[in-house]
C-alpha cells in the first residue's frame, strides 16, 4: 500500500511541510510518479512516527540522523546518552522545584508576619559575600567561588548581612551575598564548593526575632529612603526585644524574598538571647 504526503500528515498530526522537511533531512525517502507526486509506504509511516517519538524525548536532528541506517548497538548507545541527559535534567528540575517551593514558603511567611514580629530558629547557613554597600569584591579566587556558588548550586538565596556594631550605631551598610542552608550541602552535592573554602562563612543556627522590611521599588535606589526605613524597622525591633526581655546577640541577616514587584520585601532575622530582669 502506498500513501500520499497528505495521508502521512493526517496520521501523524503534522503539516505536509513537516513531512517534506523530514524528507529533505533524509529521514524519509518517497517515490515519485510521472506527475511528480510523492508516495510513501507503511514502513515510512512507522519510521516517521518513531522519529516524532524520539523528538518528543528531546533527541536532536543530529542524533536522529546518526541513528538512521546505523547498527542497533549504536542506536542503544545514543539512547542511553539521552537517558542520562534526561536524568540530569530531572535532577536539576527537582532542585529548582525545591528552591521555588522554599521561596513560596518565604513569601507566605512574610505575609503571615506582616508588620509584626515572630520568634523562630534561623537555620544554619553557609554564605559568601560578593560586595559591601556599593563596592563589589574583585578578588579572582572569590569571584571563581561566587560563580560556582551561583551557577552550580541550584538552591541559593540572596542575603544582606549587617554587622551588629554597625546596626547599634544606626549604620546600615550591608554585606551582600549568597546563602544556602547547611543541611542541604550533601543533598545538593556541594561539598567540593562549600567545605574548606576560605570565602565561605558559617551562620550558625540560632534563635531569631523575625520581621519584615518593605521598600517601595521607587525607593530602592535612594539610600536616604532605605536608611530611614531600616532605621525605623530596627528601632521598632529593639523596642519589641526590650519589651520581651530579649537582647540582640548577633549579626542580623536579611533574606531578599521579593524584589521584582512594586514593593521589595525582606525577611529579617535578628539573633537574640533571653535575659532576666
Amino acid at each position: 500500500m502506498k500513501y500520499k504526503v497528505g495521508d502521512l500528515s493526517k496520521v501523524l498530526g503534522v503539516t505536509t511541510n513537516t513531512i517534506r522537511r523530514y524528507e529533505n533531512s533524509g529521514y524519509l525517502q518517497s517515490e515519485r510518479d510521472d506527475s511528480d507526486y510523492r508516495w510513501y509506504t507503511g514502513y515510512d509511516i512507522c519510521k516517521a512516527a518513531f522519529i516524532r517519538l524520539f523528538m518528543k524525548c528531546g533527541f536532536s536532528h543530529t542524533e536522529i540522523k546518526e541513528m538512521l541506517n546505523n547498527s542497533p548497538n549504536k542506536i542503544t548507545e545514543i539512547c542511553i546518552n539521552r537517558l542520562n541527559e534526561i536524568d540530569k535534567e530531572m535532577d536539576r528540575l527537582y532542585f529548582l522545584r525545591h528552591w521555588l517551593k522554599d521561596n513560596i514558603q518565604l513569601m507566605e511567611t512574610v505575609d503571615d508576619i506582616g508588620s509584626g514580629f515572630t520568634v523562630m530558629d534561623c537555620p544554619a547557613l553557609r554564605y559568601i559575600f560578593y560586595g559591601k554597600g556599593d563596592d563589589l569584591f574583585n578578588e579572582k579566587e572569590r569571584l571563581d567561588t561566587i560563580y560556582k556558588f551561583m551557577y552550580t548550586i541550584p538552591e541559593v538565596q540572596l542575603i544582606h548581612f549587617f554587622k551588629l556594631e554597625d546596626v547599634n550605631n544606626n549604620i546600615f551598610i550591608p554585606y551582600k551575598g549568597w546563602a544556602m542552608k547547611e543541611v542541604d550541602i550533601k543533598r545538593l552535592k556541594a561539598e567540593d564548593i562549600i567545605l574548606n573554602n576560605e570565602f565561605i562563612e558559617i551562620y550558625p543556627v540560632q534563635k531569631c526575632l523575625y520581621g519584615v522590611i518593605e521598600i517601595p521599588s521607587e525607593s530602592m535606589n535612594n539610600l536616604e529612603d532605605i536608611n530611614k526605613i531600616q532605621t525605623d524597622f530596627f528601632n521598632k525591633a529593639y523596642k519589641h526585644l526590650n519589651d520581651h526581655n530579649m537582647e540582640i546577640s548577633g549579626d542580623p541577616v536579611e533574606f531578599l524574598v521579593t524584589i521584582l514587584g512594586n514593593v521589595s520585601k525582606f525577611l529579617v532575622c535578628i539573633p537574640f538571647t533571653q535575659i532576666k530582669r
